[in-house]
């Protein structure tokens, strides 16, 4: 009986999470450089079933998921051409090394006061260090930034191993150095980083979880009231 009760409720711990991260998803669905969030859930210890009267292991029985944690979905984000210079995407899964190691795959580039290049509001780390620039300046497909006609650094973009990103803010990701390497992928300036969410998808998720949730605790309730007759029993 205790089995049944910490595996529903591990289970229920799962589905909340995994609710709460679609709810984050659907939230951050336009946000810039967004990518979404799944939970991440692996099966726990095995148990021994024993044979009560002999006491000997007759086989085993899982002890349920363990606690869930949610990991970045490293699909791309879709460029959409604005037309702005402002706005910077990364196409094919890349993302943009920005200072303290930080990663993004598109957002708004701008400078700071100390006159280096920003993007997602963040200062870049370029291929020789950060990037200092007098104005806006022109980011080639390359990387390449050229700053009144003259190239003043490159952009440096990597890819990151799968399960390596952690959430540094609304965009921003962080992997640590050994997770990332440099990565021939083009950026594209004046279009914007659309996040690959799909709101229907996300929706469909979101009502799964909730019943899996309600199934669950549906088992606790039932294993509530087994417990209760077995208790009335026993008084008899």
């Amino acid at each position: 009986m205790l089995g049944l009760l910490r595996a529903a409720a591990a289970a229920m711990s799962a589905e909340q999470a995994r609710v709460d991260l679609v709810a984050h998803n659907l939230a951050n669905a336009q946000t810039v450089g967004f990518h979404r969030l799944v939970v991440a859930l692996r099966s726990g210890e095995p148990g021994q079933v024993y044979r009560r009267d002999a006491g000997v292991v007759v086989g085993t029985r899982g002890s349920g998921p363990s606690a869930p944690q949610g990991t970045v979905d490293l699909r791309p984000a879709v460029p959409v051409p604005t037309g702005a210079p402002q706005d910077l995407a990364v196409e094919g899964g890349g993302f943009v090394l920005l200072e303290g190691g930080r990663l993004t795959s598109g957002g708004r580039l701008g400078v700071d006061a100390q006159g280096f290049l920003t993007l997602a509001g963040v200062r870049v780390q370029g291929a020789d260090g950060p990037v200092r620039v007098s104005g806006l300046p022109r980011v080639r497909s390359d990387g390449q930034v050229e700053d009144a006609g003259r190239v003043v650094g490159r952009l440096r973009v990597v890819r990151a191993a799968p399960g390596s990103l952690g959430v540094s803010g609304p965009g921003v990701y962080t992997a640590p150095a050994s997770a990332v390497q440099d990565a021939a992928v083009p950026v594209r300036q004046g279009a914007r980083a659309q996040p690959a969410t799909n709101p229907v998808e996300e929706l469909v998720q979101l009502i799964a979880g909730s019943r899996a949730y309600e199934a669950a605790a549906r088992c606790v309730q039932v294993a509530d009231e087994v417990a209760s007759r077995l208790a009335e029993v026993a008084r008899l």
